[in-house]
C-alpha cells in the first residue's frame, strides 16, 4: 500500500521519492518568533530604549529589569543582545529579590515587532541609571570584548507567570551600554 503526498491547495500536485528512499520537496522555514509576530501579534522587543552611561569602572550596575505581570501567559525570550563600548562583565538574575533598579524605577522600552499590531505585552520593563544595584543570585554570566553580545536562547528562556529577570553589567572603564532581549507572549 503506498500513500500519496498532495499539494493542499489543490493544485493536484505530488511530492515524490527519490532513488535513495528520500521525499524530495522545497520548504520554507521561519522561527516561531516570525509566525508569533505575524500571525498572533504577539512578539516583542524588550529594552533599555537608549544608552545608560556608567562611569563608575569596574562597579556592578543594574542594566535592566523585565516582569511578567500575566496571571496566565508565559513569555519567551529568543535572544539577549548586550552592547558596551568597553569590555564589559554581564550577570544575569533570576526573580531579583530587590535592589534600587526595582526601586528607583525608570521605564524601559517595549515595542510590538509587528508595527500593524497594537497588541501590549503585559510586561514591565525597568532601565537602570548609574549605581543602579540588583540583589538575588545571577543563574548566568559572561565577559564580552567592546561591542555587543547577541545569547540566542532556542526559545528556552521562558519567564512563566510573574516570573522576572535583571541584567547587571560591569564595564572596565567608563562607557555606555544597553540592553535588547526579543521574544514573544505564549497563547494558551
Amino acid at each position: 500500500m503506498s500513500t500519496i503526498i498532495e499539494d493542499g491547495n489543490g493544485t493536484g500536485k505530488k511530492a515524490q521519492v527519490d532513488s535513495s528512499n528520500r521525499l524530495e520537496v522545497s520548504a520554507t522555514v521561519h522561527p516561531e518568533l516570525h509566525f508569533n509576530s505575524k500571525e498572533d501579534k504577539l512578539a516583542f522587543d524588550f529594552s533599555t530604549g537608549d544608552f545608560i552611561s556608567i562611569t563608575s569602572a569596574d562597579t556592578e550596575t543594574g542594566i535592566f529589569y523585565m516582569k511578567n505581570d500575566s496571571t496566565t501567559k508565559s513569555v519567551i525570550i529568543s535572544t539577549i543582545r548586550v552592547c558596551a563600548n568597553q569590555v564589559h562583565k554581564v550577570k544575569v538574575y533570576k526573580n531579583p529579590t530587590g535592589g534600587t533598579l526595582i526601586s528607583n524605577a525608570t521605564a524601559g522600552v517595549v515595542t510590538n515587532l509587528n508595527f500593524t499590531s497594537s497588541n501590549t505585552s503585559d510586561v514591565t520593563v525597568y532601565k537602570g541609571v548609574e549605581g543602579a544595584t540588583v540583589s538575588g543570585t545571577a543563574f548566568t554570566q559572561h565577559i564580552s570584548n567592546k561591542g555587543h553580545s547577541l545569547v540566542t536562547t532556542g526559545d528556552a528562556l521562558i519567564l512563566g507567570p510573574k516570573d522576572s529577570l535583571s541584567i547587571s553589567m560591569e564595564l572596565d572603564t567608563a562607557g555606555d551600554a544597553c540592553i535588547r532581549l526579543v521574544g514573544y507572549i505564549e497563547l494558551l
